[in-house]
């Protein structure tokens, strides 16, 4: 098949820049604007980062040493330090003129949508996402891998696989022969297929390949969010919807493990995550299990923080707001089930959650609102019903602005449209995000 113009239904593309707010503009050159970069950031969001982006623990870690160890895994690909931000390396994927075309081998193996979009990242095969493999493959065959699109080959298929969506995505060697993955009452692991090559040359790399603690590969809109927040070790910081984590090492690791960090999350499982994460990479942060939108009391509780929530109005400096979102974002994405039930849902926590976060914050304080989505409700939307709602909220444009400007359709006046920073096609190779950086005055 060729390559998808959309990971998602029509229907959704639709509800993409929807603004699910009363408080909307209707200018038809603005429409038109929107619906143009919409149509560019399908086609976008289908494809795979030409990069990989490292964050180096540089408080237990010299830089140099990381780069020198990024060099030496892969054979291939420029890494340099990015030139903003120092605790961050890229790592630029070999040119496509540069790579071998890929031929397809005659023996093939499917595999799902979630799969696929891990391999064209640089992972590989892992036995879960197997669905098909050919009667008679033996390990160490060499083979042909292809993503199951419209998810309907069913899982232990043994013939070749002829479907209009069938997406040849790489090569490999098997690991794991049928009988390892498909008998009765089976549940593998491991790797399957070991890649070999892929359509997207991205380099097999992990955060196993380096020393405990020392890199977390994340994705560069992430990083930058974190830095927009104004960190300085005395300070007191929440970060509200803290797991797996990643956002939490950051600020510690900015805060030189100093001041009050507070981490929260609701779900015990994600809790327990974010403690190991907090662990592997030495970062001082008091975690609790907690709804954060239940965390704020305006009666006499007690004001020590260590105590954990909830906690009184105007305790910290600065505030992390990385919401739950519908997680449009992620690239590439090859084919999306979200439905219009679900995109829809999380407007409302989010509006919940900034009912908690201002009254925080202390004056002067700074707060960052940030998603992994590209929807404008979201995004856009949801900045300007905080400005709206909110009368000691302001914007602040951040610096470095890496970012693109905002979507048009919301109440937000021409700056601060440019103010809030949209991740797509026109500026940053990484994924979908969105943030905007808030002041209380």
């Amino acid at each position: 098949m060729p390559y998808p113009s959309s990971p998602f239904a029509e229907n959704i593309n639709g509800l993409i820049l929807e603004n699910q707010s009363k408080h909307k503009t209707n200018n038809e050159n603005e429409k038109i604007q929107n619906e143009l970069y919409l149509k560019e950031l399908l086609g976008w969001l289908c494809t795979s980062p030409q990069l990989t982006s490292i964050r180096v623990n540089k408080s237990a870690f010299k830089l140099e040493d990381i780069r020198k160890l990024v060099e030496k895994i892969v054979d291939k690909g420029k890494v340099e330090v990015h030139p903003n931000f120092p605790d961050l390396l890229l790592l630029h994927h070999p040119d496509k003129a540069s790579c071998p075309h890929l031929v397809k081998e005659s023996n093939e193996v499917v595999v799902d949508v979630n799969g696929a979009t891990a391999i064209l990242r640089g992972a590989h095969v892992f036995a879960p996402g197997v669905i098909g493999m050919l009667q008679g493959a033996k390990v160490n065959d060499r083979v042909s891998i292809f993503a199951d699109i419209e998810g309907k080959c069913k899982k232990g298929f043994a013939t070749v696989y002829q479907s209009p969506g069938k997406l040849f995505i790489a090569n490999g060697t098997i690991k794991m022969n049928r009988e390892q993955l498909f008998g009765l009452n089976l549940v593998p692991s491991g790797i399957a297929i070991e890649v070999t090559e892929r359509i997207s040359h991205c380099p097999s790399i992990n955060e196993s390949l380096f020393p405990v603690g020392s890199t977390l590969l994340q994705n560069i809109p992430s990083v930058i969010c974190v830095h927009a927040l104004k960190v300085r070790p005395e300070l007191t910081i929440l970060d509200m919807c803290a797991a797996p984590g990643n956002k939490t090492t950051h600020i510690s690791t900015l805060m030189q493990h100093k001041g009050i960090l507070v981490a929260v999350d609701k779900t015990p499982s994600k809790v327990k995550r974010l403690e190991e994460t907090c662990r592997r990479y030495g970062a001082n942060a008091l975690v609790f299990q907690a709804d954060a939108t239940k965390i704020l009391v305006t009666d006499g509780h007690d004001a020590d923080v260590s105590r954990g929530p909830p906690f009184q109005t105007e305790t910290f400096d600065r505030i992390l707001l990385d919401v739950p979102c519908s997680a449009l974002g992620k690239r590439p994405q090859l084919s999306s089930r979200v439905t219009e039930a679900v995109l829809k849902s999380y407007v409302p926590l989010q509006r919940k959650l900034f009912h908690t976060a201002v009254p925080l914050l202390k004056k002067d304080g700074y707060l960052v609102y940030s998603t992994c989505t590209i929807t404008l409700a979201e995004n856009e939307a949801m900045v300007a019903w905080a400005l709206r709602t909110f009368g000691d909220l302001r914007l602040v444009k951040p610096d470095p602005t890496l970012g693109g400007p905002g979507l048009f359709g919301t109440t937000l006046s021409e700056t601060e449209r440019l103010y809030v920073q949209r991740f797509g096609p026109n500026n940053v190779d990484s994924v979908g995000f969105f943030y905007a950086l808030f002041i209380k005055v």
